[in-house]
């Protein structure tokens, strides 16, 4: 079996909850407390260059920006990354890896835009960081793309590549599928990696299922603090990590883990709620944007089947 690792997306996912504005004590907190608790990975924010450097947020335009708010904390062995959302960031954001507080940078990416930004991605990598493919909308992919994308990905080796259930829709027989052909068709050192939502309560066991999977390929899984994230949130990292210490031989100190939750988390929960709720079960089950959903709801004017019925009628390609 190949290695097990774990990465945490508190700060980059977590952001849609509070606009990214951690402020700077949190961000630190979480960032020494989620190092500290032993995790492989640890994803920092977002890098956009239309963002204007501000300590309290964890959206920066350039990766000097990361040095100024990390770069005298001790990241002792884990992997420190930085997301890019493709077409937000130019290439003359990024300083030379070497220059860097940045170990890697993850690149996420629709099916319409693959192949450009892969291109991106090469310029990335020629700079010296491990580059990471993020598959947004994975379920858009049919099983000839997926065998497409291996081979263009495989062209390029990045570190690793990730299925990404933007829509939180996935059950884990579909999962273990769209794995499947990945795991066939990528270079065995190329890693593969799983993002959840829990838009169906189901983040947690398609994460579990991707660590049980049966590969000699490294496999990588994110995870948040109490599932901070986007729509319903992600896989609770504390939860994943308990599952990784009893399935995976790791040593993850949870209670570093639980011990940002209180002091970092927990007052972001009380304002602004995220979890299971019906407008991304309705939208899940309808495999469109919960945003669709959102709109429909909050006017109020139609009952909750001619909004099924509305959402039916919308294009899978839309």
């Amino acid at each position: 079996m190949g290695k097990r690792l774990l990465l945490d997306c508190t700060l980059r996912d977590g952001g849609y909850i509070n606009d990214w504005e951690f402020g700077h004590d949190n961000m630190v907190n979480i960032f020494e407390h989620v190092v500290g608790s032993g995790v492989d990975c640890i994803e920092i924010g977002y890098l956009n260059g239309s963002s204007s450097f501000n300590p309290d947020r964890s959206v920066m335009p350039d990766t000097a920006s990361v040095q100024r708010i990390f770069g005298q904390l001790d990241r002792k062995n884990t992997m420190v990354l930085g997301m890019i959302d493709f077409e937000t960031c130019d290439i003359k954001n990024l300083q030379p890896c070497a220059e860097s507080f940045l170990d890697g940078i993850r690149v996420t990416f629709k099916k319409d835009r693959l192949v450009p930004a892969m291109a991106f991605c090469r310029e990335v990598k020629a700079l010296g960081y491990k580059v990471f493919f993020q598959l947004a909308s994975i379920t858009g992919y049919s099983d000839e793309e997926l065998l497409e994308v291996s081979r263009l990905t495989n062209d390029v080796k990045p570190y690793a590549l990730s299925i990404v259930d933007t829509y939180g829709l996935m059950e884990p027989e579909e999962l273990k599928h769209v794995a499947g052909i990945l795991d066939a068709g990528l270079d065995p050192d190329i890693t593969l990696g799983f993002h959840a939502h829990n838009n169906l309560q189901l983040g947690y066991i398609n994460t579990a299922t991707v660590l049980a999977l049966e590969t000699e390929r490294d496999l990588l899984v994110d995870a948040s603090l109490y599932g901070m994230g986007k729509s319903a949130g992600n896989a609770p990292l504390e939860l994943v990590a308990l599952y990784m210490n009893e399935h995976c031989g790791k040593r993850y100190e949870i209670t570093r883990m639980q011990e940002a939750i209180v002091t970092s988390v927990m007052d972001f929960q009380r304002i602004t709620q995220w979890g299971y709720q019906l407008t991304y079960y309705i939208a899940a089950a309808n495999r469109v944007h919960p945003n669709y959903v959102r709109y429909l709801m909050d006017e109020r004017t139609s009952p909750v089947t001619a909004i099924n019925e509305i959402l039916q009628r919308i294009p899978d390609d839309q």
